[in-house]
């Protein structure tokens, strides 16, 4: 056993401490080089932190929510008999024995955009630390990639010579594709890409890089992902903004002065967001994934709307699954009202049979969106190939009735913020942006009479029990709970048909799909067919 400390790295040239948000593996658990093992938030970013070499983690020494100065131990690992990936400049043991001679033969080898997050898909080039014929050296930032969600410095694998640069700063790039040409060890390029070591060795051409500064032109724009959320949210062009960030990137209080002073584009809908005509009125939805012999439905909880399933539908989506996200009545852009829960599901099935008429359907549904898609599975078991309910209302009487009636009286971003902390483990900050167009919906009062009716002096006011006895026995059935769910007992699994699966998730509160998203979307894959 070769033992080692895993320490806090550095993720930006600023940053001095970080907080560990989530322990991507467990004790015990082996990772290879470039597998994400822990979580780290900074004052600037959330991101996944790949091992830069193979080991096994023993002992986690910094727990979660633990704010650690860079350098500082993180955790206890083992690092075989491999070259010791862990120490510093001169912070190697006197006692250890020095690591194997580097193998002098050197291969050129492709560097891809990697993959920062569960949810990731695509990223941009922000900003190469690094230009073509610099050297680097294993742990060291060699690129800036901003993400949906996050900017951050990614470090080299190995060490290295930067040989050429394919996609320049301010690019979109898909996850795996080419990015740069490296010069590495033969050895390095066996570990890494064995199928890389007898490609061509010819220097592919350096293309003509970006100049982020020729915005005015139609140029690439430097933004945070915050002020691109709320960009797209507000309708504001970034093209027309003067970035007051570092090397003029384009803050969220560049993007809230732009639009704090005019109305919000009317009419005018977030990208990818579609409308079906129903006899009880307009539904919006999001359809993404490829048609085919899967269909996933995927149904938010109360208060909530289509944005709540982003990780799962990325990860369904790259299964290979059709995925279909409605926002329900009452909720979203959706135009029908709900006044009952069981005016959740009166439009499912006209929905369905407006966009995907034909094969079994995998509903997937969170709290009170549980009732909608039993109600409907109910009435049409024929179509329905699985259910999977995640925290699911109608199980038993206990809920936070503060909450439920708190999100439907909420009229400023305040009240919003605080109620949303109930939700997760690990909240979803969302921007001053965000929030304030969440309470501004919210403050319409569509959700009151909704309220009312499923949460009242005594508990719950719905009752799905029987309802779900009845769908075990002919339909592949499966709860989800989070043990730290604070909005409804996780305990109420205790009273449902044996014939439904059950999966607790430590680290998890009312919303799996955000605290365990990977998990969530294992237990998904995994049971289907």
């Amino acid at each position: 056993m070769t033992e080692r400390i895993l320490k806090m790295p550095r993720l930006g040239e600023t940053m001095d401490e970080g907080k560990v948000v989530g322990w991507l593996i467990q004790p015990g658990d082996a990772f290879k080089r470039g597998d994400p093992i822990v979580e780290i938030e900074t004052d600037k970013t959330i991101a996944e932190y790949p091992a830069l070499g193979d080991g096994t983690l023993h002992d986690i020494i910094a727990l979660v929510g633990d704010t650690v100065e860079v350098g500082q131990p993180l955790a206890r690992i083992d690092i075989g008999i491999g070259q010791d990936w862990t120490a510093e400049d001169g912070d190697t043991p006197a006692d250890e024995p020095a690591a194997p001679a580097p193998v002098t033969g050197l291969v050129e080898a492709d560097l891809d955009m990697p993959r920062l997050g569960e949810t990731m898909e695509e990223g941009r080039v922000a900003k190469w630390l690094k230009a073509p014929g610099d050297s680097f050296a294993r742990g060291e930032a060699i690129i800036e990639i901003e993400t949906d969600k996050t900017i951050a410095e990614f470090p080299a694998l190995m060490d290295g010579t930067l040989v050429s640069i394919l996609r320049g700063d301010g690019e979109m790039v898909t996850v795996g594709e080419p990015i740069a040409r490296i010069s590495i060890a033969a050895s390095d390029a066996r570990e890494a890409k064995p199928a890389e070591i007898e490609a061509s060795v010819a220097a592919v051409p350096v293309p003509a890089q970006v100049n982020i500064r020729q915005r005015a032109t139609g140029g690439p724009v430097r933004a945070t992902p915050v002020a691109r959320r709320l960009a797209r949210i507000n309708g504001v062009d970034l093209q027309t903004l003067a970035g007051t960030g570092r090397r003029a990137r384009v803050e969220k209080a560049d993007v809230l002065a732009a639009f704090s002073g005019s109305p919000q584009t009317s009419g005018k809908s977030p990208d990818g967001v579609l409308f079906a005509d129903l006899p009880r009125g307009r539904m919006a939805y999001l359809d993404t994934g490829k048609s085919g012999p899967r269909t996933a439905l995927l149904l938010h909880g109360f208060a909530g709307d289509r944005t709540t399933w982003a990780a799962i539908a990325s990860g369904l989506k790259r299964a290979g699954h059709r995925v279909l996200i409605p926002d329900l009545p009452s909720h979203g852009l959706t135009e029908i009202a709900a006044s009952t829960a069981v005016d959740l599901s009166a439009d499912l099935a006209a929905f369905l049979q407006r966009v995907a008429p034909a094969g079994p359907i995998d509903i997937v549904a969170h709290s009170l969106g549980c009732l909608a898609a039993v109600d409907f599975a109910v009435t049409a078991p024929d179509r329905v190939g699985s259910l999977t309910l995640l925290a699911p209302a109608g199980l038993g009487p206990e809920i936070d009735g503060d909450f439920v009636h708190g999100m439907a009286r909420a009229t400023v971003a305040a009240e919003v913020s605080h109620l949303l902390r109930r939700l997760s483990v690990n909240p979803v900050p969302l921007s001053d942006g965000a929030l304030a167009v969440l309470a501004g919906d919210l403050a319409k009062g569509r959700l009151a009479a909704l309220a009312a009716a499923i949460a009242g002096p005594s508990g719950q006011k719905v009752d799905s029990l029987a309802k779900l006895e009845k769908l075990a026995a002919s339909v592949e059935t499966r709860v989800i709970f989070g043990l730290e769910d604070r909005i409804i007992p996780w305990r109420h699994v205790t009273s449902v048909s044996p014939r439904v699966a059950i999966h607790l998730l430590s680290r998890s509160g009312h919303m799996p799909q955000w605290d365990q998203p990977k998990d969530v979307l294992d237990i998904l894959l995994s049971e289907r067919a």
